[in-house]
């Protein structure tokens, strides 16, 4: 359900430049763009002859992320939501609707307020300076992806959850299996069950060696309070380890490009180092992390829902897409445009909005924040190797992130 596409879409994927008319990879395409203005709640066919219903203005999606007659649950029966978590007999926290949903969401709130992640921000400062120190000291020219955007929040996560960092390069290579394109689903479910038998490992090894961690945490709650079970545990641990760098890396990555990619405004942020929070607001606005431009979360109504003036049927697979809604113009004012003074750039839903509102909000933003202003300080001269639509990108996964983004200085 995540590729849509209506049957007369001019969608202009991949490359180009504004002076072109195309889009970066790395944003959506205004061509696009217009066709969601015209109807922000349209009737669509999937690419693989379903019908759904795409919502595309900020009100719209707004409300269909807040609205409990719009559930994940009722996806999910519809078969517009396939998990990793199917390889279990129960769903994870973001295929679950209240109670359900908010027991579990419950469980995270200590480790992820905003509290305790204002707290960390010393210790991601201290893992960001370092990166950045090994890339100086190896010289440019040097590979921001690699070098910062993956790494920098992959140690994060880990620390959060207590995974050992050593394994990095393990975990990931079994996420990469799943989203890579051509994997065939024997071997995606191959590399899924790889990564739950290790984060089962994981909560042995948190009951064996209690640390403080967020994963001693949950483990805590399964065993001396009965808050979830075993299952529960071990996806719930998968997701918050995946979802905690892959989408985290690959908004970083493509943050930098655009502030690369728009040397005014990246010369504004080196001229105020208290711009960065509101260069991180636009950053999120106006980059998407995902290839499909009409992609977004997935809801199905429970019963007849009116939205915008249009009468959507009860048992109907909506795609609320956030991205789209960043770039409305009744909220907006010319939202083509990549600006960082932007007045109402914080209103944007990349993180989503409503109950399944990303719980690591906030984490994202404090490493966005900390990479941008430190490696623009430390490296005053940087620059793009290569023409920023040069840039190449990863293809055939969901998450559309940077193979590589080389640079100089």
């Amino acid at each position: 359900m995540a590729e849509i596409q209506e049957t007369t879409w001019p969608y202009l994927a991949g490359k180009g430049n504004s002076e072109s008319g195309v889009a970066p990879g790395y944003t959506v395409p205004a061509q696009v763009n217009e066709m969601w203005r015209e109807t922000p709640v349209r009737r669509i066919a999937t690419r693989d002859g379903r019908d759904a219903w795409l919502v595309t203005g900020m009100a719209q999606v707004r409300a269909v992320l807040a609205d409990p007659r719009f559930g994940r649950v009722e996806a999910r029966r519809l078969g517009a939501v396939v998990s990793p978590a199917v390889i279990f007999t129960k769903p994870g926290i973001l295929d679950m609707d209240p109670p359900e949903h908010t027991r579990l969401r419950r469980l995270l709130a200590g480790a992820f307020s905003a509290r305790r992640i204002r707290s960390l921000r010393p210790r991601i400062q201290q893992i960001a300076d370092g990166l950045i120190e090994t890339m100086k000291e190896a010289g440019p020219p040097a590979d921001l992806a690699e070098g910062l955007s993956y790494p920098l929040p992959i140690a994060v996560i880990c620390e959060i959850l207590g995974v050992p960092y050593a394994d990095r390069e393990i975990f990931r290579a079994w996420a990469d299996r799943v989203s890579a394109p051509g994997t065939q689903p024997e071997e995606a479910m191959s590399a899924l069950r790889s990564l739950f038998d290790y984060m089962g490992g994981l909560v042995e090894d948190k009951r064996a060696h209690p640390d403080g961690s967020l994963l001693h945490g949950l483990v805590t709650a399964r065993d001396e309070q009965g808050r979830l079970d075993d299952e529960e545990l071990v996806t719930l641990g998968c997701g918050l380890l995946l979802a905690g760098y892959e989408t985290t890396a690959t908004m970083l990555g493509k943050g930098l490009l655009a502030l690369l990619d728009h040397p005014d405004q990246l010369a504004a942020v080196r001229a105020d180092p208290g711009s960065v929070p509101a260069a991180v607001s636009e950053v999120l606005r106006y980059v998407t992390p995902g290839v499909d431009p009409h992609a977004g979360l997935i809801r199905a109504t429970t019963t007849d829902v009116e939205l915008g003036g249009t009468t959507i049927p009860a048992h109907s697979v909506v795609i609320a897409c956030n991205a789209a809604a960043n770039f409305d113009p009744a909220t907006f004012l010319d939202p083509d445009r990549f600006d960082i003074t932007r007045e109402r750039a914080a209103e944007h839903l990349a993180f989503g909005h409503g109950m399944h509102r990303c719980v690591g909000a906030q984490l994202a933003r404090i490493e966005l924040e900390v990479a941008f202003g430190t490696l623009f300080t430390a490296i005053p001269g940087l620059r793009p190797a290569v023409p920023c639509d040069e840039i190449v990108y990863i293809e055939g996964t969901l998450i559309r992130g940077l193979r590589s983004l080389p640079v100089l200085w």
